[in-house]
């Protein structure tokens, strides 16, 4: 009897134990399913440019949309369905990112490009803004490694939602900055011509683009 009361003691316990754990277990597995990005947008105006007036404002609420789409499950499922030709090249001496790519195909999967943007917690960013001239074919430029990148005036004095357009093109430089270049920028073997779907850095802008438009037809923002 004493054999059984004590087996009986234990079964109870640990049906207790499964069921008091398995809501917190849930908890922590749902808590992992996107990620914790914190973004940080700063900006300076260079001589000869102009920003529109309230672009601080501006700034700060592209921050805040772009944050909160690296953080949605709609960007990683969305990213996680995508591939890219290898336009970080697999001999760089970049130690920014991670080089990770098929060697039989060249090419890159959107869960790969997705790490490597999201890699750190934490990311602040310099957005310095010049003046082009009369150039008006490029929105910006930056550089692999480099936390700052260039953002030309002339489109910013465009009418519009300046902030969904600012959160995407952020998207696209920090693209570049986390190793991922324009077809014109990589070593022949690795070209592929004017295919923008094969370019990381267009593919994030556009589905930045596609996510915010549409928490914007649903109110969400």
């Amino acid at each position: 009897m004493k054999k059984i009361g004590l087996l009986l003691l234990i079964f109870l316990a640990l049906l207790a134990i499964n069921i008091f754990a398995t809501p917190s277990l849930g908890k922590s597995k749902k808590q992992t399913d996107t990620a914790n990005f914190k973004l940080d947008v700063s900006y300076k105006v260079e001589e000869g440019a102009k920003v529109p007036e309230g672009f601080a404002d501006t700034i700060k609420k592209a921050q805040f949309l772009l944050e909160k789409v690296f953080n949605s499950n709609e960007f990683k499922n969305a990213l996680f369905k995508q591939s890219y030709n290898d336009s970080a090249y697999s001999k760089s001496k970049k130690a920014c990112f991670l080089t990770v790519y098929d060697e039989k195909t060249g090419r890159i999967t959107g869960e790969t490009v997705y790490q490597n943007l999201l890699k750190e917690k934490e990311v602040k960013l310099l957005i310095n803004i010049r003046n082009n001239g009369d150039k008006k074919g490029t929105m910006g430029a930056s550089y692999a490694c480099n936390h700052q990148f260039t953002t030309y005036d002339y489109w910013l004095q465009e009418k519009g939602e300046l902030a969904r357009r600012l959160a995407r093109h952020i998207a696209h430089e920090f693209t570049h900055i986390r190793g991922y270049r324009h077809d014109n920028k990589v070593p022949k073997p690795f070209k592929w011509g004017r295919n923008i779907k094969e370019d990381p850095a267009y593919g994030i802008g556009n589905i930045v683009g596609e996510i915010l438009a549409t928490w914007g037809k649903k109110s969400l923002i």
